[in-house]
């Protein structure tokens, strides 16, 4: 199911009209149309794009049972779209002929949305991200609303999974607290060797899951000790990147690459900076594909 896409089908009254309204409302691109009938002009197959996302749509075939939210009195399905100005696209389909159901309003979740209802009886959810809000944010606002917020979360994350991730330092002292006072893992348990300068390990946990060892470069006799530093290259997962990276960025470590939402989860974000001794560490909210 990796490579699946799910595209929406809409059906409606009278498709001509239907593509000029996408057009004008939301700024959709015409890629084919397949008229069944030259001289009643139905459609039997449209393809729009409005922006990245692909949209199919049809006239009528009661025959077939496709039957358009007119002739049902309604719709139960509703299509989510992601806007950079949720205020200014909501006002140019209201002008199009769309009907408000819900003006744009900020909502608990860091969204500011609004709902319309296009002249065709679809419903569209228009909303913009205004701000990054952690889970435990989101579910405190909910709950002086009422509501309760839960997230099912993979039972290997919350263990703290079975991979432990290793790394050398020339320093390994400072390397721990960087990764500690800046990255935010908590420092389980630190061995140091017979000279205190000397780290022989250590477990630092990520709060949301996972371990990494660190400890001194080249200890005499450790062979898994002799890998160069500066070499390794770790993504974190977590809810909440911007914070981490905040530190960061007070810290002073370098940035490779700031913010920003991935092809592979264009709802998420992910940054990389690199500790001072080199390390690659990049903190993500992508957590695999399930």
């Amino acid at each position: 199911m990796s490579s699946s896409q799910v595209i929406p089908y809409l059906t409606v009254h009278d498709g001509a009209a239907a593509l000029e309204f996408y057009a004008a409302a939301f700024g959709s691109v015409e890629v084919s149309r397949v008229v069944m009938d030259v001289d009643t002009g139905q459609l039997g197959h449209a393809e729009i794009r409005i922006g990245d996302a692909t949209i199919f749509l049809s006239d009528e075939f009661p025959e077939m049972g496709v039957v358009s939210p007119r002739r049902l009195g309604g719709t139960a399905v509703a299509l989510h779209v992601q806007v950079d100005d949720v205020d200014a696209v909501f006002a140019t389909a209201i002008a199009a002929g769309a009907q408000a159901q819900a003006k744009p309003a900020d909502q608990p979740h860091g969204a500011r949305h609004g709902v319309l209802v296009d002249p065709f009886g679809h419903r569209w959810m228009l909303s913009q991200q205004i701000e990054h809000v952690p889970p435990a944010e989101y579910r405190k606002r909910m709950l002086e609303q009422g509501a309760v917020v839960t997230e099912a979360r993979s039972e290997a994350r919350a263990s703290g999974g079975g991979i432990w991730a290793a790394l050398n330092f020339a320093d390994a002292r400072a390397g721990i607290r960087f990764v500690v006072d800046v990255l935010g893992f908590e420092e389980d348990l630190v061995v140091p060797g017979v000279d205190p300068s000397v780290i022989e390990h250590s477990q630092l946990r990520w709060p949301e899951g996972g371990v990494v060892q660190a400890a001194t470069a080249n200890r005499p006799g450790n062979p898994f000790s002799e890998r160069p530093t500066g070499t390794e290259s770790l993504y974190v997962i977590t809810s909440d990147p911007l914070t981490v990276f905040q530190r960061c960025v007070v810290a002073g470590a370098e940035v490779l690459a700031a913010p920003e939402s991935p092809e592979h989860d264009p709802d998420g974000l992910v940054f990389t900076i690199r500790d001072p001794e080199g390390n690659l560490w990049s903190f993500g909210t992508y957590a695999g594909s399930t």
